[in-house]
Order: C-alpha cells, then structure tokens, then sequence
C-alpha cells in the first residue's frame, strides 16, 4: 500500500504501481473517518515489530507476552503485523474485544457505486450481497447461505453466485480487520497470490470484489469435504502420504513462480469427497521475486507455531526460503507418523519457544519416512531437502523401498503357505511366485540387501526340496541362481544327477531294446511279478495276445519247460542284478518246444524296480549244433575207420583233442593225457614251429584252411615228417568256434633232433 498521496477538501487520489488513478468523491465526515483510521494504525515509536521473527515481536511486547503465556497451545495460524505489534490475529482473539479493543470504524459511503474503497490497492469492483432468508432482490450478486469455517484474518461462507447459478465458499475478511489498511491490504494480497496460481492442488479463485460497506470478499471454488486436519486421524498411512505429496506439488508449482507458502498445515488442506486435495489460505505467502517494499505480505510475520520452522519463529535462525516450506512439509509428515505435530507446549508462548529453538516432540517412530521427516526439520536450513522435489522424491524412494520390503514380505507368506499335504507342484509354484516376487523387490529398490539375502536363502531352500524329490536339474539350475553352483550341497546333488542319468542311459538302451529289438521283449514289475509291457515280437514268437500277457504273471503263461531252469535265472538275478546269454526251453502256445537265449537285467524305471529282458528263438541253431555234433561224430568214425589220425582244437575252452591213431603216431601213450596246444608246439621242430602257428592263427581269422608239411617229434626223440591238416569250423553267426585236422606222416627217413 502506497498510502494517500493527495487530499484537496473536494476529491482524492490513490497512486498504484502500474494502476492508472482513479477517482472518488467523498463527504466530510468521511474524511474524518480515514484520518481517524490513518492515526490508529500509525506504528507507535516504541512498539515498532522488528522484521526478524515471531518471537522477537512477542518479546517487545509485554500485552503479548502476557496474552499468549497464558493461551493455550494449539494447531491455530498467528500473525503479527511488522507495522505494530498491536496489529496481532488469532482466531480465537479478537481484536475489537477485551485487552486490544479498537474503536470499531463506521465506512459511510454516499455513493454506493464507487468501485473501490479509498485505501484498497488495485481495481475491486462492488457486488451486492444479501443473508439467506433476505428479500429477493433483482441486483443480488452473492446470497449467503451459512458459515463453513472461520481463520485467524478472515471467515468462509457458503454462498449462491447469482450470475452464472453455482455454489461458491466465499472468504471475508473479519469485522474486526476490516478497518485495517494493513490486515486489508494482506487480504488483497492473499485474493492475488491464489488468482495469479493456476494449479490443480490450488483452490481456484474466481472473484475479488467490496460490498457496499467496504468489507472485502474473494469467491472461490466450493469443495464438497472437509479440512484434512479433520480427516488426518481416520485415514491411512497410505493416503495421507498421497495427500501430502498433492500437497507438495502445488507448494512446488507456487515455489516456481516465486511464491513461499509460510502455513503449510493440514487445516489449510481441503479434501473434497471426489478425490480433490486443494492448498488454501495464502495470506502468509510471501514473493521472494518482489522487492521488499513491493509486497505487502511481507510486513505481516506468523504462522503456525504447531508446525513453524525456526526461522519463523526468529529472526536469528535465518532467512526464510524455499527450504521454510520445506520444513512445514516434513512437519506434516512428522504429523502423518506420530499423530500429532512436532512443536508442543502447555501454552501459545512455549510452543512458540519450541517452534524457535526447534524442540520437536519425544517419538518412538523410527524408519526411513521419520528419517525424511527430521532431515526436512532440521535446524539449519542448509541441512533440509535443497527444494520440494528432493522431499517428494525421497518419499517416493521411501515408498519404492516400502514396497520392496512389502514384496519381501509377500514372498515369505507365500513359501509359508506350504502344508503337509502339498503336492510337489504346488511346493514348486509357491517357491517360483516367492522368487518372482523377490525379483521384483530387487528392481524396485536394487539396494534392498534384505531381498538378496531373502532370495538366496529361499531359492536355497527351494534347491534342497528339490533334489530331496529327485529333480536333481531342476536343484542344480537353482543352486546355480544363488550363485552356489560350488557348495557342497551342490556338488552331492550334482553326482546324485550323472549317477541317475547313467542309470537312465542303462534305461534307455535297454528300453530300445525292447521297443526296436526284432527279438521278444518282456517288462516284469518286479515286486509283483506281473507282466507290465510285452512287445509284440514276444506275441509274435510265442502265439500270444498282448491282452493274454499285460497284467500276468510270468508262471501263469506256462512258458517254463524245467522249473530249476528258471531258479537258475531268478537266483542269478539275485545274486547280479543280469543275466547274460541264458540257455533254457520255453513251451510255444501250442505246445511244441523252443530253445530260447534270455538276456536280463533289473532296472529302476520311476522308482520302481523292473526287469527288462529280451528273449531270442535259438532253436534252429541248436538244431544245427545238434547237427553238426552228429556229422563231427560220424566224420570221426569215419576217419578212425580210415586209420586216419585227427585232432581238433576248441577255442572257448582251449581244450585239444587226439584220436588214438593220434597218439599211436606221435608214439605217445594215452596215460599221459592230450598234450595242450603250447605243448604240441613243442614237439613241432624249431625251424617248422613259427610256420604252423601262423597257419593255425590264420585259419582262426580268417577261417581258411591249410595243410603243411613239419617235422614232429617222435616218443624216441628223433622228427619225423608229417602233413598237418587244419579246418576251421564256424557258428550260426561265421565265428570261428573250433578248428579241426588230421596228421599223415610222410615216406620219409627219421631224422635225430
């Protein structure tokens, strides 16, 4: 407010930075009035209000000191005009009653069509406004329908807007201010600071405007709710902290066009019933973008004492800043965790005291929101969050970490969700859920040591439940999630694993075997004895049905032609777990006999012990064995018949053969037994020796035949020459299984060896 600048006894003129002047005709009586109103609120030479802080106002005034140390402590805004400490607002301290009264200030304007009052800043335009339950009148801007609250300057209305048909909470300045250059001129400023913010966390202003009496209004939008003060109590955690960080935005909007709130509280916070959070009451706001003499906020100091940062409450606590704001944010959130504010006394004075030597309440809340909260409070500015932003995103990282910890949280309900009569698949989907959630916790917060630790020790867990069920690929890949691919846990499952997958190979090449051998394949579960699986080469060999053998036990087949036979099998079962090349005799469906070759072994096939076996019809061999036994016997008849001296050598056995003629040749007795194959080596002369055993491997070989001539000794020492005949005979398959001969002896002189 720039003051009066020119009287003339006829008009005068009002001169406003960037106003054009304008016009106002007045009558005697009010010139009276103005010069009255211009005395009483001159500062007084000794109660001039330093423009440090609250405190040091009070202390310069004992009526104050007085006042306020004996008012009790609450959640209330206090202001003191830097003007005159006589200028003090509260909303339960009126001025105009008891100890401050002031003469009450009477405006009578003539001409009710002036647009503004004489000592009021800027264009306010007048409006007509009538009481609920007044006449209907045609002029009618503004109908009051009832009072929604009251402050330490001013009182809010419900009230009707006329002109476009909607409800508006209109704010007024008090009866008791209203004659105040001062506490008007705040007023204005207040109406500015809100018309000039456009933000959706910023109660919208639509008008400020006078009544015909010169009492000062501003409309604005109304908000079906309440104050949060009122609602702080009874919601979450979770919602207050949303609120504040609304709250935060609109402070951080206002801070970006130069504005300091100064009264961040929750009483100052509209909640609306559809979701609306709403930041009021500007009158303390302050532009740091102003020159000092330009903002008329700034000769008023105050605040809420609850709340209040030290610098607003002292001067000597420093300058008030951005960071001030700062402070009433983490304030709040002080509030949000404890229930109550953090300056406390029995009285107004001491929580002042509090508020400027920065004592905040004892709590037992800890955590990393109060840590956020007490770096937002902290004495020095210099030590707060630098702006808003850096407060809201350590409320963000708070909640990111919250969250993780809330993941964390989940994952071990969720492994403890686990019962006694729990599937393996649904072990396995709890610990895959935990581990998933686990992850997340990680990405939400990467340095949440708790959730490594966490998830190291459940996908641990998970690794043991694991193998302990055989799924030995599934702990390994585990183990090796948690990086403990080396432990010593990990290495014993690692040779449970290649110990089952070398049995699993034994499975499986006895399983194809079975499914792709031509030969008969039988499963037998071991423990019942039952036929599990016959392939068809079996049905096909044997004349049998698969529905005849699946489900049978082997004695109910009749295939056994010699019971001992087949105790021979089960005892070799026993004693080695297989059976190789088992000769026995199996009855055909109808009746006729078979020669059979069993090969067995018994198996583990799902944890089940099994014997898979193959069973190949020798029949037609052993029939040619028979055979050739029988044509070998009428050949050596033969030959002894011929006089003809044989021999046959067995290669399995080693075992070597002489016909008497034999022996009668080589003049050696039968009582001395058939010389081995290394001993008749030895009778062959030195120089023949390496030729004949070159024939005889030969004919193993390759199964050629040979004849050569060599000098053989005789019983009386001396060589005698004779041809060596040698014959291989072959199996089934062309393996040489024997070799057979005869000795001629030559016309020829003995010779001494």
């Amino acid at each position: 407010m720039t003051g009066l600048k020119t009287f003339d006894g006829c008009q005068f003129t009002k001169k406003m930075s960037g106003v054009s002047r304008w016009p106002l005709r007045y009558n005697r009586h009010m010139t009276d009035l103005l010069q009255k109103a211009t005395d009483m609120f001159s500062p007084e030479p000794t109660a001039v209000v330093a423009r440090g802080g609250l405190l040091d106002s009070i202390l310069e005034s004992p009526r104050l000191l007085d006042r306020l140390g004996a008012m009790p402590a609450d959640e209330k805004t206090i202001e003191v005009s830097s003007f005159s400490s006589n200028d003090f607002s509260h909303p339960d301290w009126k001025i105009g009653h008891g100890e401050f009264q002031h003469e009450t200030l009477e405006l009578n304007i003539d001409d009710a069509s002036a647009p503004f009052i004489a000592f009021d800043s800027g264009f306010i335009p007048l409006r007509q406004i009538a009481n609920l339950g007044a006449e209907q009148s045609d002029d009618i801007d503004y109908r009051f329908v009832g009072k929604l609250g009251a402050g330490g300057t001013g009182v809010v209305f419900q009230a009707h807007q006329r002109a476009v048909d909607r409800e508006v909470a209109v704010k007024m300045l008090r009866d008791d201010l209203a004659i105040n250059p001062h506490s008007r001129d705040r007023f204005l400023a207040e109406a500015r600071v809100i018309g000039g913010l456009d933000h959706p966390n910023v109660i919208a202003l639509h008008e400020v405007y006078t009544d015909a009496k010169g009492s000062l209004f501003y409309s604005m939008k109304r908000i079906d709710g309440t104050s949060w003060d009122k609602q702080i109590g009874e919601l979450s955690q979770t919602q207050n902290i949303e609120t504040l960080l609304r709250v935060a935005d609109a402070i951080r909007y206002a801070h970006s066009r130069g504005l300091i709130h100064r009264d961040i509280k929750p009483e100052n916070v509209m909640l609306g019933k559809f979701g609306e959070v709403l930041l009021a009451d500007w009158g303390l706001a302050i532009n740091v973008q102003d020159a000092p003499w330009e903002s008329s906020a700034s000769h008023s100091i105050g605040g809420t004492p609850a709340y209040m940062a030290p610098e607003l409450a002292t001067a000597s606590a420093g300058p008030i800043t951005m960071r001030t704001d700062v402070y009433l944010l983490g304030a709040i959130l002080f509030q949000i965790l404890t229930g109550k504010p953090p300056h406390e006394g029995d009285t107004l004075l001491q929580s002042i005291h509090a508020a400027a030597k920065n004592v905040i309440r004892h709590t037992d809340v800890e955590g990393e929101l109060m840590d956020i909260a007490m770096m937002a409070m902290s004495t020095d500015p210099e030590l707060r969050y630098a702006n808003v932003g850096a407060f809201v995103d350590a409320i963000k990282d708070q909640q990111q970490h919250e969250e993780s910890s809330r993941l964390i949280r989940r994952a071990l309900r969720k492994v403890a969700m686990k019962g006694d009569n729990e599937d393996a698949g649904d072990s396995y989907q709890n610990y895959g859920v935990a581990d998933g959630l686990l992850a997340e916790a990680i990405e939400r917060w990467p340095d949440n040591e708790k959730a490594y630790q966490t998830r190291k020790r459940l996908q641990l867990e998970f690794a043991k439940l694991a193998a302990g069920r055989g799924d030995y690929d599934l702990a390994l890949t585990i183990y090796a999630a948690a990086g403990e691919s080396d432990c010593d846990e990990a290495r014993q499952v690692d040779a449970h694993r290649r110990l089952r997958d070398a049995k699993h190979l034994q499975v499986s090449r006895y399983s194809a075997l079975f499914t792709q051998s031509p030969d008969a394949g039988l499963l037998l579960h071991m423990p019942s004895g039952k036929i599990a699986e016959a392939n068809q080469a079996f049905a096909n060999l044997f004349g049998y049905r698969e529905d005849q053998v699946v489900g049978k036990r082997i004695g109910e087949l009749n295939l056994w032609v010699c019971p001992a036979r087949r105790k021979s099998l089960v005892d070799a079962l026993d004693a080695n777990g297989s059976v190789d090349d088992f000769e026995t005799q199996f009855y055909h469906t109808d009746g006729r006999l078979m020669d059979v070759l069993i090969n067995a072994r018994v198996v583990e096939v799902q944890g089940e012990s099994m014997l898979v076996s193959t069973i190949r019809d020798i029949s037609q061999r052993k029939q040619a064995e028979t055979d050739l036994k029988r044509s070998r016997a009428r050949l050596r008849d033969f030959q002894r018949m011929a006089g003809l001296a044989t021999w046959s050598y067995e290669l399995a056995s080693g075992v070597v053969t002489w016909s008497n003629e034999t022996f009668a040749l080589a003049g050696r007795s039968r009582e001395d037994g058939t010389p081995t194959r290394d001993e008749y080596f030895e009778m062959i002369h030195p120089d023949d020796r390496a030729s004949l055993q070159v024939a005889l491997e030969s004919a193993i070989e390759s199964g050629a035949s040979y004849e050569l001539s060599v000098r053989q000794k005789a019983s009386d020492g001396q060589y005698i020459h004779v041809i060596a005949r040698g014959q291989p005979i072959f199996d089934e398959s062309g393996k040489t299984i024997e070799v057979y001969g005869v000795v001629l002896k030559q016309p020829c002189a003995s010779m001494k060896g």
